[in-house]
């Protein structure tokens, strides 16, 4: 399909949640949006665009669902567009939410908002808090619609990119914070701050030079005592935004605070740490470990678990918390390289809810080293009775045996190479 083609102006009354906009009819300085590119996820969306006086909207069809979504032609009057009373008009079933696409667009521009929220934080501008409560929806809605889509999405980008920006680091803590948060059924309003918080828990790192900030892993005793001063600068920063409350704000100052005392800046400990605080602490804490930053390479996501475990043990973070963390990122994560008890490699592309140790992957060598041209995808935990199931050995270091395991995971990539 040609870009001409995938492209369709319609008139605001006419936009509905599953579309994705790629342009409206009002400057952008006009409107709470960082970003003029986003998923539509639901009706208040819409009427935010109506009140900045928004009345014609360009969508992009390969990325969300188009005026077909309306049975026979039909458009709801402008009435209902405009009220807040109105149900929803829903996409029918045999239409879903585009799967790579909207994600990839989603995260991209999700990425440039945080990117413009944190330059105004420097700049010693409040921030936008409509744009980051759009991210978290959009957030929101992929993780439901499809979370596997969302959690491999994320492990690319940690793959792919060398050095993991502020920015980035930001949206990826939004995200497996939401994981957890839709995990344990926490209710919409918490759902909402945890993910505005997550957005927002490193503003402080804004007034430290970007150097600074990314080789933080590997810095001397004096400038990390430095950095820790993050929390409280962030804090400083974010105080008398408009709409920022007691929880978000919480948890930009306890968000490195443990509940065994060791944390900083106040040792707090155990049940004085929110329970948002301690869900954005452990993503936090998990995210720096499997990132590569600076000169630091990444942890395995495998032995990155084992160290979440044992911190459950120590006292840093609730077990409960840890058990719903490991439970929501499987005991072999996803882009895990594993050798299976017949000597061939796999590459984990899925988890099983009910059984952690039997992940999905693809069969991608032999035992004797040779890789298979059409990888094989198997769910451990659904074999055939009449074959002897394969199981894990042991987790592999895709380094050194020259795996690439971002093209098992990219359906893209795997294509091209197949």
């Amino acid at each position: 399909m040609a870009m001409d083609d995938q492209l369709r102006q319609i008139s605001i009354d006419q936009l509905i949640p599953g579309m994705f906009v790629v342009g409206v009819d009002v400057p952008w300085y006009q409107t709470p949006f960082l970003s003029h590119k986003l998923l539509i996820s639901d009706r208040a969306i819409i009427d935010t665009m109506i009140g900045c006086g928004i009345r014609s909207v360009t969508i992009d069809v390969q990325k969300g669902i188009d005026l077909s979504a309306y049975e026979h032609g039909a458009t709801p009057s402008s009435n209902q567009t405009a009220s807040h009373n109105q149900p929803d008009i829903e996409a029918p079933a045999e239409q879903p939410l585009p799967r790579q696409d909207s994600i990839q667009a989603l995260y991209a521009e999700a990425q440039d908002a945080i990117e413009r929220v944190f330059t105004d934080l420097a700049q010693g501008n409040p921030p936008s808090l409509a744009s980051a409560r759009i991210v978290v929806s959009n957030v929101l809605t992929q993780i439901i619609h499809d979370r596997t889509a969302v959690m491999t999405h994320l492990t690319l980008q940690r793959i792919k990119q060398f050095d993991r920006s502020l920015a980035a680091h930001a949206l990826d803590t939004c995200i497996l914070s939401l994981v957890i948060a839709v995990e344990s059924e926490l209710d919409e309003g918490l759902q909402a701050r945890l993910g505005t918080g997550a957005l927002l828990h490193d503003a402080g790192y804004v007034r430290f030079p970007r150097h600074l900030v990314r080789r933080r892993a590997e810095c001397s005793e004096k400038e990390r005592l430095l950095l820790q001063r993050h929390p409280s600068l962030g804090v400083a920063l974010l105080t008398g935004s408009p709409g920022i409350d007691e929880e978000i704000m919480r948890i930009v100052a306890e968000h490195h605070e443990r509940g065994n005392g060791s944390g900083f800046p106040a040792g707090l400990k155990q049940d004085s740490i929110s329970q948002l605080s301690q869900i954005v602490g452990v993503v936090d804490w998990y995210d720096g470990m499997v990132s590569r930053r600076g000169g630091r390479l990444a942890m395995l996501p495998h032995d990155a678990v084992r160290r979440l475990f044992l911190a459950g043990e120590q006292g840093w973070f609730p077990k409960s918390l840890v058990k719903t963390m490991i439970r929501s990122i499987g005991v072999y994560p996803l882009g895990s390289l594993v050798l299976l008890n017949t000597g061939e490699q796999a590459v984990v592309v899925g988890a099983n809810a009910r059984e952690r140790l039997k992940p999905i992957v693809k069969i991608v060598g032999g035992p004797q080293g040779k890789s298979y041209t059409t990888p094989l995808r198997l769910d451990l935990a659904t074999q055939p009775n009449e074959q002897a199931p394969r199981t894990i050995q042991q987790v592999l270091d895709p380094t050194r045996e020259l795996v690439n395991v971002a093209m098992y995971l990219d359906a893209t990539c795997e294509q091209a190479a197949s």
